[in-house]
């Protein structure tokens, strides 16, 4: 579940004011136009400036092909319109490849993929549960094959008498995807880890938390272990990067994914990538630490992604795949 944590009056004649008033009119229009309806041609990789390739190519491996992985909670309040305006973003955005979605267990996202599928896009759903469904993975079917899905059960819900913020059964889910290209395999990971578990660098003492910290125990277990050439986990994590860095609480991110998956906040900083949610870095992108050390994959850029109507930030990850 996610957590929600005038202008100057015009002068002089009327026509002057309207005339002003049609050309501003006419400007929101355009910026709007350009933003929403699509950044560039879906397939089409918008630019990346150079500020954002923050990493030089590995020597001595052949570069493969590059994908962009979007982790995005789409928040499951937003009515059908705002879900369709921040699917459409997304689906939209050049080069994107692969989006992990939380939250898509609505009938508005369901019902609306159909739409998407038309133009290219194919999405996993996982309906063991409520949960898991919302644990949607969805890919450009121009340049990835599924080879394979499955879920994961992580543990139970918790009611009102259990917890101040209730929270529903908790999932793993992962697609198995063939780049057409490369011939390459490609594992994504996603999930949804518990609200309401940090207190600020450190776990809270709630079922929440508990239950969190067995969540990431399973995952740290099995980053070694994921069949692909390549393994990128994503999801909405909800303890801040920065504060999970800093403390290196007992059962966290850090601590548990040492040496066995690195995200993209560690890999590249955090300058230049605004919070994702209220302040904090809580989405993530991550490669298996397995893939990073044969040189089978790399971090390149990474960024938030602004203008959507949901209560989180999309972090969009560049990943460079060798042969």
């Amino acid at each position: 579940m996610s957590e929600r944590g005038g202008a100057p009056a015009a002068s002089g004649r009327p026509w002057a004011v309207l005339a002003a008033v049609v050309a501003a009119v006419v400007l929101v229009g355009a910026v709007v136009g350009v933003s929403v309806a699509g950044l560039v041609p879906a397939g089409k990789a918008e630019p990346e400036s150079e500020g954002r390739q923050r990493v030089a190519r590995l020597e001595g491996r052949e570069l493969a092909a590059t994908i962009r992985v979007v982790s995005q909670n789409v928040f499951h309040d937003l009515d059908r319109a705002d879900t369709e305006h921040d699917m459409s973003r997304i689906f939209a955005r050049g080069g994107v490849d692969v989006v992990a979605w939380q939250e898509a267990h609505t009938g508005h996202f369901v019902a609306l993929h159909p739409r998407y599928r038309a133009q290219g896009w194919r999405t996993a759903y996982f309906d063991q549960a409520k949960g898991s469904q919302g644990d949607a993975i969805s890919w450009r079917s121009d340049r990835f094959a599924l080879v394979s899905r499955d879920a994961w059960p992580m543990h139970p819900g918790a009611g009102p008498r259990a917890t101040q913020r209730p929270f529903a059964a908790r999932w793993v889910t992962t697609v198995l995807l063939r780049h057409r290209e490369s011939g390459l395999t490609v594992r994504v990971v996603n999930t949804h880890v518990n609200h309401f578990i940090e207190t600020g660098q450190r776990f809270r003492r709630n079922i929440n938390a508990r239950y969190a910290k067995t969540h990431l125990a399973w995952l740290a277990e099995r980053w070694d272990t994921w069949s692909g050439d390549v393994v990128v986990g994503t999801g909405d994590y909800n303890f801040d990067h920065a504060d999970d860095r800093d403390a290196r609480p007992r059962g966290g991110i850090t601590r548990e994914f040492e040496g066995r998956a690195v995200s993209s906040y560690e890999a590249l900083g955090l300058a230049g990538v605004k919070p994702t949610l209220a302040g904090r870095w809580v989405d993530y992108v991550f490669l298996a630490q397995r893939t990073v050390d044969e040189g089978r994959a790399q971090l390149a850029a990474h960024r938030s992604l602004g203008g959507f109507r949901s209560d989180h930030r999309p972090l969009q990850a560049t990943v460079r795949l060798y042969r």
